[in-house]
């Protein structure tokens, strides 16, 4: 029951927003701080490169097929010494990132765009969920997983290629994913203050989605992010 009201006040939220209008500049300049704070993580790292570099192409050969998170796990006992805890995944991804940028340059405006529809979601989520360390560090990992997606899209089977392009039902799907971060103790008043600021991200989105690219790679983001949501939903339970 609190679930279904919930849901139903993010819903009159959207409507006491629809009129708002879209500012790009203030979604592009959150964007701009995330890749600085990620760049500025990366040179702080250059200290450990001679040594990660040593290994680089027994840590990264092909990992783009692997899921960036599985990869860690797989690898987690010969990590330790560079990658260890919550920052050192966020590193990870970042070295994850660089190293299969470096190997598919020729998908340097597909990745760019993608990165930015990813960094709105995520800066969404922590809006209507009130913050949260999680993610801080989402904004560091954003980068492996677009390669990973960007991977998995390029290597589908030719029978198999993406067809659905309803632009609506994936920013509907979005909406709806939202609603399950939402703090059902938030006051109306600063719901529909915050949602403001989501339904301009939400089109700076949807001007974004002009490739099927684009399209398959967020709805393969929102299945993860569902799918961690339900996990720790379970766990929570327990």
């Amino acid at each position: 029951m609190y679930r279904i009201a919930n849901i139903v006040l993010f819903v009159l939220a959207i409507f006491v927003v629809m009129g708002c209008s879209c500012s790009k500049t203030l979604c592009e300049r959150n964007i701009q701080d995330d890749i600085l704070n990620i760049d500025k993580f990366r040179k702080q790292s250059k200290k450990e490169y001679r040594y990660i570099e040593e290994d680089a192409e027994r840590l990264f050969a092909n990992s783009a097929a692997v899921y960036p998170d599985t990869l860690y796990r797989q690898q987690y006992t010969s990590l330790q010494g560079y990658f260890y805890g919550e920052t050192g995944f966020d590193l990870y991804c970042i070295w994850y990132a660089q190293f299969n940028a470096n190997n598919r340059k020729h998908y340097r405006c597909e990745r760019k765009t993608l990165n930015k529809i990813f960094y709105c979601v995520n800066d969404m989520l922590r809006c209507i969920a009130g913050g949260g360390t999680g993610f801080a560090h989402e904004t560091y990992r954003i980068p492996a997983y677009t390669e990973y997606y960007i991977y998995k899209y390029q290597n589908m089977e030719a029978n198999k290629q993406y067809q659905d392009n309803d632009i609506s039902q994936t920013i509907s799907n979005l909406w709806q994913i939202m609603a399950t971060y939402n703090n059902e103790d938030m006051p109306f008043e600063i719901l529909a203050y915050k949602m403001k600021y989501i339904y301009e991200n939400v089109e700076y989105i949807k001007s974004l989605l002009t490739a099927e690219i684009y399209n398959y790679c967020l709805q393969e983001y929102m299945c993860r992010l569902i799918n961690e949501n339900v996990s720790e939903q379970e766990q929570l339970s327990l």
